[in-house]
């Protein structure tokens, strides 16, 4: 039942947690990318009001030149072309280098202009094959300025023109050719003056290819586009900051750190769901241990005093056959007194351990005076057993520090386990003095110990597996690794080549002052 309701807390709760670090960390990432797209909004308004600016001068410059050729040049009068606006050309409009008068069906009447005689026939070939035709004349009303820009055999031409009605009852147009050539090595570089207080600027053709400037590609989202209006309205002005580079490191940065934000902040509510649902795990289980430990304690206290009892009340009656039988009697009287010491002393030390037992008190000593006391109150339970416990032993032992009460105990403990799973075979209690230890291992002869379980034999309420149910209360190994890390030792588990298992512990040797004390 506790079982199902911890479950249900976590189908429910787990779940929850995981989807508002979720939304959490949505809200998070999106306010962080809106604050730096506002940031970033900034800028870039702040060069779109640059780029109008330098467009609209560069409209201005180009619209001025054509009002100076319009106010120099009558209709009504070809000879003014040559007359008026050719002297004063180069000065007061060097980027028209050319000034024509055509008729409504794009006959040329009349023109002139500051080019060499190559050029100016190169272009009149132009005008009369390619760029007439894209004027659309009849559309053009009387004194409408309009401008034609095209990109002709790989050349940029436009033109400015403007429709006059004449006295003559027709209409005449005054159409001015302004050199792009000249714009851009010219006007461009005066108008886009570069310093370090200044943006960067570039021109770019309908096929982006670049025209005047440097390249902007690395800019990224900090350039700004913006096309010509009416005059060069097949190019486009591009801007960008002149520390666009840090600008994008900074923003890529920046993301980085609005993505890592969310991502931690979900990994760590993850974790801390994961180490919640571990530690609730971990306490369910330990109390369902102890509740397991409770019901084996009780069984294995109830068994050995009812037959106390039983056999205490036959004796207490006289109702015992013979002297033989009262013997016999009394041997199984006092075999399951041992039982009940045994496993009270167990229970009492755990209970000790569980409240915070203070450090043993360790003193110079013989190991092999707490390893007979050992054998002396286990060589009963062996006998009534059957079970032979056998010593091995080098000889002389190097003086260690122990508590004699603390390793007798672990010992009767290693000997306990090995005669409950080790099928009635011999057990060998083996010293083996090492380089700065003293070990204590004792092997049984049986099935030994299954692989998925060696590295649970010493956790509390732990017992293995076994064909035929043993008794015990799961205390006694996780008591001897207690034991053996308070002296500064280990415990370990392993099957012992041959067959069987072997449990032990190491006791550390006393040090010269140790030992002199």
């Amino acid at each position: 039942m506790e079982g199902s309701r911890f479950r249900a807390v976590y189908v429910f709760l787990v779940p929850a947690i995981l989807i508002a670090a979720a939304i959490l960390g949505y809200y998070t990432f999106s306010s962080a990318r809106e604050y730096a797209e506002l940031g970033e909004s900034a800028i870039v308004q702040s060069l779109l009001s640059v780029a109008q600016q330098r467009v609209e001068r560069i409209e201005n410059y180009i619209i001025f030149a054509d009002n100076i050729v319009l106010a120099l040049v009558d209709p009504n009068d070809s000879s003014t072309i040559d007359a008026r606006w050719l002297p004063p050309a180069e000065a007061r409009t060097p980027s028209v280098k050319a000034v024509l008068l055509v008729n409504l069906e794009g006959d040329v009447l009349q023109w002139a202009s500051t080019q060499d005689r190559k050029t100016r026939r190169g272009f009149l070939r132009v005008f009369r094959q390619y760029l007439v035709e894209s004027m659309d004349l009849g559309d053009l009303e009387s004194d409408e300025l309009r401008h034609l820009h095209e990109r002709v055999e790989d050349v940029s031409y436009l033109l400015s023109y403007k429709a006059y009605a004449t006295q003559d009852g027709q209409v005449t147009y005054v159409v001015a050719y302004h050199d792009t050539e000249y714009l851009v090595n010219e006007v461009f570089p005066k108008m886009f003056v570069s310093d370090v207080s200044t943006p960067l600027y570039n021109i770019v053709n309908e096929s982006n290819q670049r025209v005047f400037g440097p390249d902007l590609t690395d800019a990224g989202v900090f350039t700004v586009d913006h096309r010509f209006p009416t005059t060069l309205y097949r190019w486009r002005l591009q801007v960008a900051p002149r520390q666009a580079a840090l600008l994008q490191a900074q923003g890529r940065s920046r993301l980085r750190g609005e993505v890592a934000l969310p991502v931690m902040s979900f990994a760590i509510i993850l974790l801390s769901a994961i180490f919640f649902i571990y530690a609730a795990e971990k306490e369910r289980r330990l109390n369902q241990l102890k509740s397991e430990l409770m019901a084996n304690v009780s069984h294995e206290l109830k068994t050995p005093l009812s037959v106390v009892r039983m056999f205490a009340d036959m004796l207490r009656s006289n109702r015992v056959p013979s002297d033989q039988r009262r013997l016999e009697y009394l041997d199984i009287i006092c075999r399951e007194s041992e039982r009940l010491t045994s496993l009270i002393d167990n229970v009492l030390d755990f209970s000790a351990l569980e409240g915070g037992k203070g450090p043993y008190r360790l003193k110079r000593g013989d190991l092999s005076e707490a390893v007979r006391r050992a054998l002396d109150a286990f060589r009963y339970r062996g006998e009534q057993d059957g079970v032979e416990v056998r010593l091995l032993t080098p000889g002389q032992l190097p003086p260690v520090l122990l508590d004699q009460e603390a390793i007798a105990l672990a010992i009767i403990n290693l000997l306990d386990n090995a005669v409950k799973y080790g099928g009635q075979t011999p057990v060998d209690l083996e010293l083996t003095p090492r380089r700065s230890t003293v070990d204590v291992a004792v092997r049984d002869h049986g099935p030994g110990i299954p692989k998925h379980a060696i590295r649970h034999v010493f956790e509390r309420f732990y017992r293995g597996t076994h064909e035929v149910p043993t008794r015990g209360s799961g205390i006694g190994l996780s008591l001897v690794q207690h034991i053996a890390q308070a002296h500064g030792g280990r415990a370990w588990a392993r099957n012992a080549q041959g067959g069987g298992a072997v449990v032990g512990f190491s006791v550390p040797i006393a040090g010269p002052e140790e030992a002199a004390a």
